[in-house]
């Protein structure tokens, strides 16, 4: 049965739902609807309507978090335990996730190491996400996995639009790519991390390195994240400052398997 105290009624109304949902599909499925339709970056040339949609977007993520935690401790009733058994047929990320055998084992994976980026502009790490990063999580992480931090990749032009950005969870990274392509790697699959200096790569690196420094926006070292085959999963070169690529090589050096072992 759902939860019935006026709290929970209230914050349902505010999802557009009738009544407290018995789950977390309804309950998820409500919140990216209304998530969607007040996001304040649809009013971004509306000032007056954008300001009623950021206080629309905030009562949104409110109603969402305590009825999900009343799912877990309904008041006069319990929650049914159906909600646990549902898989997401919609992004690739739950249903990778879910499909995935290798995840059985991963479920029991360590306790993940602490990740601080030093409030590094563009870096969110749980529980406080911008609004931008927590549309993303909601959109592809799903139980038992969680969001542990956020990197912008779209470069600081773009005001946090979090257009490009790797996503860290329990259980792997998501990268999205200036190619608006979304790219998953379970840490089971994690292979070598690398910090590389580009002017080792010859000229190319060289000339590529000629134009950060004329751009104001030079970086010794480049990120490179390889699967356990030895194949490139992702590179990051200038979307970052160095001391961002440093705190997601320690973080990923603690998560591959064979240091674990």
């Amino acid at each position: 049965m759902p939860c019935v105290c006026t709290t929970c009624a209230q914050h349902a109304q505010i999802l557009g739902l009738d009544q407290a949902p018995r789950s977390r599909a309804p309950l998820r499925k409500a919140f990216k609807s209304a998530a969607k339709l007040w996001h304040p970056d649809r009013y971004e040339r509306d000032p007056s309507k954008r300001a009623e949609a950021e206080e629309r977007f905030k009562q949104i993520q409110v109603a969402y978090r305590e009825l999900t935690e009343h799912l877990e401790t309904p008041v006069q009733w319990p929650v049914e335990p159906a909600f646990s058994a549902y898989r997401s047929p919609e992004p690739f990320s739950a249903a990778a996730f879910h499909a995935n055998p290798q995840n059985a084992a991963s479920s029991a994976a360590p306790a993940a190491p602490p990740i601080s980026f030093g409030n590094a502009p563009g870096c969110f790490v749980a529980p406080d996400f911008s609004l931008n990063a927590d549309c993303i999580v909601i959109e592809h992480v799903r139980e038992p996995d969680r969001a542990l931090a956020i990197v912008d990749l779209s470069g600081p032009a773009s005001q946090g639009s979090l257009a490009q950005y790797i996503l860290f969870t329990d259980h792997g990274v998501f990268v999205r790519d200036f190619r608006n392509i979304l790219s998953l790697l379970w840490y089971a699959d994690l292979g070598e991390v690398r910090l590389v200096a580009p002017y080792r790569r010859g000229l190319r690196g060289l000339w590529r390195k000629l134009l950060e420094r004329l751009s104001g926006t030079e970086q010794k070292y480049e990120l490179e994240i390889r699967r356990h085959d030895g194949t490139l999963f992702h590179a990051i070169a200038n979307q970052v400052d160095d001391s961002v690529k440093k705190v997601i090589y320690n973080f990923l050096q603690q998560r591959r398997p064979n240091l674990r072992r």
